[in-house]
C-alpha cells in the first residue's frame, strides 16, 4: 500500500504597479511530496511547482529530471535539467527529506503501531421484561489502529440484520473503542458470538455468550444458593432449639 506524506510552501507574491489603481496577487506554490510502497522499499520523491493553483512542472526520483506539465512549465523544466548540480541535489533529497524522516512520519501518524482489543459481551437489561427481544452488546475496546470490523453469529449463522453500532470513541491513551449492538430472540442452548477482525490480530478474535450462561441468570444463581444456604442454617437452627426445649422439658 502507497503512503503520502507532503510538505507545501506557500509563497505569496503581491504585485502593484506603479503609477496604477490596479492590484493583481499571484499565488506560487512549492510542494514536496514523499510517495512510500512497504515502508522504504521503494520511495518516490516529488517536487512540485504551482503557479495560481496550476502545476507547472516538477521533479520526479523515479525518472531522475523534471517534467513539464504545461508550455510555460516547458521552459523551467528545461533550465532545471540542465543544471546538474540541482538534478543531483533533488536525487539525494529522496534519501535525506523522504527515508530519513519516514520514522519521525511514523512516531506522529502511527504507522507499525498495532495494539490488539479487548472483546467483552454484555446483556442489555430491557425496559419490559415480557419482551421476547433482548439486545446483547459487543464492547470492543483499546485498540489501534482505528480500522475494525465486528461481527454477531448465532449458532454459527452470521446475523446481518437487527445490528446497531456506536461511533468511534477515541480514549486518552491513542487507542480506540467501539460498542456493536444486536437484538435477537433467544433460546435456551443457543450460543452467541461476537466476532473481532483487526490488523493487531493474526486470526478474528471470538468471544461467545450464551442465555443460560448470562450475568442475570448469574445473579439469580447466586441469589438462589445464598437464600438456599440461608434457609438451611436458619432451618437447622430452629430444629437445634426446638430439640434442646423438647430435652427440657422432658426433664
Amino acid at each position: 500500500m502507497e503512503k503520502l506524506y507532503s510538505i507545501s510552501f506557500m509563497l505569496f507574491i503581491f504585485l502593484r504597479l506603479a503609477g496604477c489603481t490596479l492590484s493583481v496577487d499571484y499565488v506560487v506554490e512549492m510542494k514536496a511530496e514523499c510517495h512510500y510502497v512497504n515502508g522504504t522499499q521503494e520511495v518516490r520523491y516529488l517536487d512540485r511547482h504551482f503557479y495560481n493553483q496550476e502545476e507547472q512542472v516538477y521533479f520526479d526520483s523515479k525518472e531522475g529530471k523534471y517534467i513539464a506539465k504545461t508550455e510555460s512549465g516547458r521552459r523551467d523544466a528545461d533550465y532545471f535539467n540542465s543544471q546538474k548540480d540541482l538534478i543531483e541535489q533533488r536525487k539525494r533529497e529522496a534519501k535525506t527529506l523522504c527515508i530519513r524522516n519516514y520514522r519521525v512520519g511514523e512516531l506522529v501518524r502511527g504507522i507499525g503501531r498495532r495494539v490488539t482489543p479487548e472483546v467483552y459481551v454484555s446483556l442489555m437489561p430491557h425496559d419490559d421484561p415480557r419482551s421476547v427481544q433482548h439486545m446483547l452488546v459487543c464492547n470492543v475496546y483499546g485498540f489501534y489502529p482505528s480500522e475494525i470490523e465486528v461481527k454477531w453469529y448465532r449458532n454459527g449463522r452470521e446475523e446481518t440484520e437487527q445490528i446497531q453500532s456506536s461511533e468511534l470513541f477515541h480514549n486518552g491513551d491513542w487507542t480506540y473503542q467501539i460498542l456493536v449492538m444486536l437484538e435477537t430472540e433467544m433460546e435456551k442452548g443457543d450460543t452467541f458470538t461476537c466476532e473481532v477482525h483487526h490488523s493487531s490480530l493474526k486470526t478474528p478474535q471470538r468471544v461467545d455468550w450464551h442465555p443460560q450462561k448470562s450475568e442475570s441468570a448469574k445473579n439469580k444463581m447466586a441469589t438462589g444458593i445464598v437464600g438456599f444456604v440461608l434457609g438451611t442454617v436458619f432451618l437447622i437452627a430452629g430444629v437445634g432449639i426446638c430439640m434442646r426445649r423438647r430435652k427440657d422439658f422432658l426433664h
